[in-house]
């Protein structure tokens, strides 16, 4: 079908109206790419995006369609706004500082935003402010000169015969274009809430979260790790949106699940000073040694946080650390001289970290590997987003540098006070 000869389309073409549909999918990699939390979990976020973004680009595409004028008014589609020519008292251009603009002025700036849905109604209003009428479009963007869309109009408007009498009573009916932009506003209303919706509902539940001053860590104890593995591992994992840094003690357990006295435990990372930062949503690890009568049969731990304490650093889900050793400039392997290490940071913000040098023994057949002596090598170190450092590597570390067989990197923080 064609449209009818007195219904001229005015195509609008502006790439400037495709920042939203472009800037919420920057804004979801954004936080994905630096995990980001202030704005809550990536679960809400993704739908909630998913909705806005729906919305920008339909909104977008009605931008690009412009205006339609007919014989009974005129329509700007991006805000799904009909204007009767009765209420239009004049279409002009108009020269700005930004540029020349087509302008629509009304009588009724009421009856104008009528069917206008909200989200729309904020640059309506701002239209008003700034120039006195609802619409108000860069004139060199227009598909057809603005010269001529005024003519347009203006012959339009001096055809136009409000209905009267019977015909304007059988005529009382909503016209279907009027019909179609309040659908269309209701639609943009519920797209646009449903997102705005779920991105906030994600903001109160990580605040909720985040209030909570003690997010859930789970501790699993690892006997025996195979072969290339160090044994006797503690993982921690943080169930909580915040960085957290636990004190802990421990009690060693046989085989029964009863406690050894007599039995000490000693950490590599120092988790029971409080020295291991869990990033949110994340694990960290700590290596543990036992000493006293009947240590060998140690089988697991009992765990038990005695304090714990908020770290801004990292903010986000972490990626494990890594350590190489290097000889000069060459790169070595375990159990191989080293002087120097190299820390490399893997994720998009600052981290703090500690450094430490295991040394372990060589166990009776069928025993797990214990930790001797953890040494650190340097004190907290700070790395900048995907940045690394190079530690030189000195003091008892440097003459043992052959013993290490594991070299440790881990998120930390300050030491704590000794009567913390």
């Amino acid at each position: 079908m064609t449209a009818p000869q007195d219904e001229q389309r005015i195509a609008y073409r502006s790439h400037a109206v495709w920042f939203w549909p472009v800037f919420w999918p920057v804004a979801i990699a954004l936080r994905w790419f630096l995990g980001w939390d202030a704005g809550g979990p990536m679960v809400l976020w993704i739908p909630g995006i998913a909705f806005l973004e729906t919305n920008a680009v339909l909104t977008a595409l009605r931008a690009r369609r412009g205006l339609t004028l007919t014989a009974r008014g005129i329509t700007w589609h991006k805000c799904e706004m009909r204007l009767s020519w009765a209420n239009v008292t004049a279409v002009e251009q108009s020269a700005r500082r930004g540029g020349e603009r087509l302008v629509v002025r009304v009588g009724e700036s009421s009856q104008a935003l009528e069917d206008v849905a909200l989200p729309a109604r904020l640059e309506v209003h701002a239209n008003l402010r700034r120039f006195g009428a609802p619409i108000a479009l860069r004139a060199g963007r227009l598909a057809r000169p603005a010269a001529e869309v005024v003519e347009i109009a203006d012959r339009l408007r001096r055809e136009y015969e409000p209905p009267s009498g019977l015909k304007g009573f059988m005529t009382r009916d909503t016209p279907p274009e009027v019909e179609r932009a309040r659908r269309f506003a209701r639609r943009w209303i519920r797209l646009a809430s449903a997102g705005l919706g779920v991105l906030l509902f994600g903001v109160v539940i990580v605040n909720l979260v985040s209030s909570n001053p003690d997010p859930q860590i789970a501790f699993a104890f690892s006997r025996t790790s195979g072969s290339g593995y160090m044994d006797q591992v503690l993982t921690m994992t943080n169930y909580g949106l915040t960085a957290t840094a636990p004190t802990l003690t421990f009690v060693p357990l046989d085989r029964a699940g009863h406690a050894l006295p007599g039995v000490t435990v000693r950490t590599a990372y120092g988790s029971d000073r409080g020295l291991v930062v869990l990033p949110p949503r994340s694990a960290g690890f700590d290596v543990l040694a036992f000493d006293g009568p009947g240590f060998r049969d140690v089988a697991d731990v009992q765990v038990t946080v005695r304090h714990k304490e908020r770290s801004k650093r990292p903010a986000g889900a972490a990626e494990e650390l890594h350590a190489r050793r290097l000889l000069g400039t060459r790169f070595t392997e375990p159990l191989q001289d080293f002087d120097t290490l190299l820390l490399q940071n893997t994720n998009g913000v600052t981290v703090a970290v500690r450094v430490v040098c295991i040394l372990w023994e060589h166990p009776p057949p069928g025993a797990t590997q214990q930790m001797v002596r953890s040494l650190p090598i340097g004190g907290l170190i700070s790395i900048a987003p995907f940045g690394e450092v190079r530690l030189p590597v000195t003091g008892p570390v440097r003459s043992l540098a052959r013993s290490c067989g594991s070299v440790k990197v881990y998120y930390s923080r300050p030491a704590p006070p000794v009567n913390a």
